[in-house]
């Protein structure tokens, strides 16, 4: 595929419009699902603050769960560590579903 940069179109004469929002782009400006920079940009924006609010559910909750079942005694950095990364990777694994669910929608809110 000579020309073709990752994930964008080919330089087609003419203009498309963007799969979410409607608004008329040359080919150029649109990624391989048709949407345009700002609308991909306002779903990975609205994908990182879900993603932030389950991480933040799943770490409050395995928190909870330390807490209250486990009751460490000793090496509470330790359990303190496994909280903060259940936190990082519940946010990233939610932000991922988030923004796969508005671009299987083709929605940037």
């Amino acid at each position: 595929m000579i020309g073709l940069r990752a994930g964008r179109l080919p330089d087609i004469a003419g203009d498309f419009s963007c799969a979410s929002c409607e608004r008329s782009c040359r080919s150029t400006e649109l990624d391989r699902h048709l949407w345009c920079e700002e609308c991909i940009a306002a779903a990975r924006a609205g994908a990182k603050r879900v993603g932030w609010k389950v991480g933040g559910g799943v770490a409050a909750a395995l928190a909870a769960w330390i807490f209250l079942v486990v009751q460490p005694t000793i090496l509470i950095g330790g359990w303190i560590g496994a909280v903060l990364a259940a936190f990082w990777l519940c946010s990233r694994i939610g932000t991922e579903f988030w923004y796969g669910h508005l671009r299987f929608r083709k929605r940037p809110r």
